[in-house]
């Protein structure tokens, strides 16, 4: 109705395809591609979470234990980001801390898309666990109507002795 009137701004309430979408594994990236994608989100997580290089480098430190063997620099961020320098991998264990870092939690999202997998958090996660408790009271109320059908119509009771 609101779209009829020319309002562009309210949303269709039905088209939940767009906020939950459904992944199918992919076929697996060559390993050097999928460097350079991570490299690539990285880097745009760093342009985007409002924090400098060195912020990021200092709280990540941090985050590792802030001990000399967890200190990450700018320079290593640069070459973490940098999709040229390919032997500059980052750990799983510095990208959580980046991802922590930055306040970027859609790069779970974006490492996990070609997996199949969709990263879902608060509310969505919410409305994700609701739905999939409705559809098991649906298998279960069908199970439960099967086995009335096979139930016999009357009780026995057993007799009392006086």
């Amino acid at each position: 109705m609101a779209k009829a009137r020319g309002d562009q701004q309210t949303g269709d309430l039905f088209d939940v395809a767009h906020m939950f979408p459904v992944e199918a594994p992919r076929d697996m990236p060559r390993a050097l591609d999928m460097k350079r994608q991570i490299a690539r989100d990285m880097g745009r997580a760093l342009r985007e979470c409002g924090k400098t290089a060195e912020v990021v480098a200092a709280e990540m430190t941090e985050l590792l234990g802030g001990e000399d063997e967890d200190l990450v620099t700018r320079a290593q961020l640069y070459a973490y980001t940098a999709e040229s320098r390919t032997s500059h991998t980052i750990s799983i264990v510095r990208w959580v801390a980046f991802v922590r870092a930055t306040g970027c939690t859609w790069l779970w999202g974006s490492l996990l898309r070609d997996e199949g997998m969709i990263v879902l958090e608060g509310e969505e996660a919410l409305l994700a666990q609701a739905a999939q408790a409705d559809k098991m009271a649906q298998h279960y109320a069908e199970q439960a109507k099967v086995l009335r059908k096979r139930a016999p119509l009357q009780v026995k009771v057993p007799r009392t002795r006086r």
